[in-house]
């Protein structure tokens, strides 16, 4: 039951690539790579979508993988810049890179959870006629791969909704107490 179920899980999820080596006598090695990419629309602004993505101090805020973060406040995203924070399911300081940074549009992180598995996550936001269109993709590399996902999968999938729906909750709660402003007085 076991060997039948990785192998669908392999057929559906996993991806091989080849290292190369300029050695003739080193065989290449096949390294297999997880990936997975998330959609969701918001009707939020992309910039108030990219002012909650790249407040790293607020990260545990909205995102369903994140208990807390080291980031001062007001702390931005920047490429090389190196931070820590705490998992739901891991009970070390992760340490995230951020890999690159296309401001309002892209953020690239590379994750270092625990030695044998490194995971990439990239945020994108993009403009479309029915709102602004969130992706987030997430690349797991490493023997440790298929055991990180199964914990998290069930996260993985909601993070793109929960930037959308903290969003929406920040540009709803400005507009609030204005809505019902007395314009006489």
């Amino acid at each position: 039951m076991f060997i039948s179920w990785f192998q669908s899980f392999r057929q559906s999820f996993w991806h091989p690539t080849h290292q190369t080596s300029s050695h003739p006598a080193l065989v290449p090695r096949n390294r297999l790579t997880l990936e997975k990419h998330y959609q969701v629309s918001s009707t939020a602004s992309i910039e108030a979508l990219w002012q909650k993505m790249n407040d790293l101090a607020g990260l545990a805020s909205w995102h369903p993988l994140i208990t807390s973060t080291n980031a001062p406040n007001g702390q931005q995203a920047t490429p090389g810049l190196i931070y820590r924070v705490f998992a739901r399911w891991v009970p070390v300081p992760i340490k995230i890179f951020v890999e690159g940074v296309l401001p309002g549009e892209y953020i690239s992180l590379r994750i270092f959870p625990v030695p044998g598995l490194e995971e990439r996550a990239i945020y994108r936001l993009e403009s479309t006629l029915c709102g602004t269109q969130i992706s987030y993709s997430i690349k797991l590399k490493g023997w440790l791969s298929p055991v990180a996902w199964s914990f998290l999968r069930p996260y993985a999938a909601r993070v793109a909704a929960a930037l959308a729906q903290a969003a929406e909750q920040a540009t709803v709660s400005g507009m609030m107490p204005n809505q019902y402003r007395d314009i006489f007085s």
